[in-house]
């Protein structure tokens, strides 16, 4: 399934409108995970430029941005805290290169 948000939108739009999905879903069709979630966005600064995030060590744009669950508790260099989630769940921010 993809879902589309048309136009520009602030931070607390988005985070409003994506709750606001997942709270349909669980809601009406009793869905309670998801998997593979892919969103694709275009970043804009707050005179309206499009901005692209630059690794410091190779000038590379970052075209993927990886989030994963830490399951284990454990302590990872580049978090990202989310205040709205329960306190156990940590999101991982990895973008560490990888092998090519």
């Amino acid at each position: 399934m993809e879902i589309i948000f048309d136009g520009h939108h602030s931070e607390e739009e988005v985070c409003e409108s994506i709750a606001s999905i997942v709270k349909l879903f669980r809601e009406r069709y009793q869905i309670d995970q998801f998997r593979e979630m892919h969103l694709s966005m275009t970043l804009v600064d707050d005179s309206g430029e499009d901005v692209e995030l630059v690794d410091s060590q190779t000038n590379e744009p970052y075209r993927i941005f990886e989030v994963y669950r830490d399951r284990e508790a454990c302590e990872f260099k580049k978090t990202a805290s989310v205040s709205h989630l329960k306190p156990r769940l940590k999101l991982v921010v990895d973008n560490t290169p990888k092998n090519r």
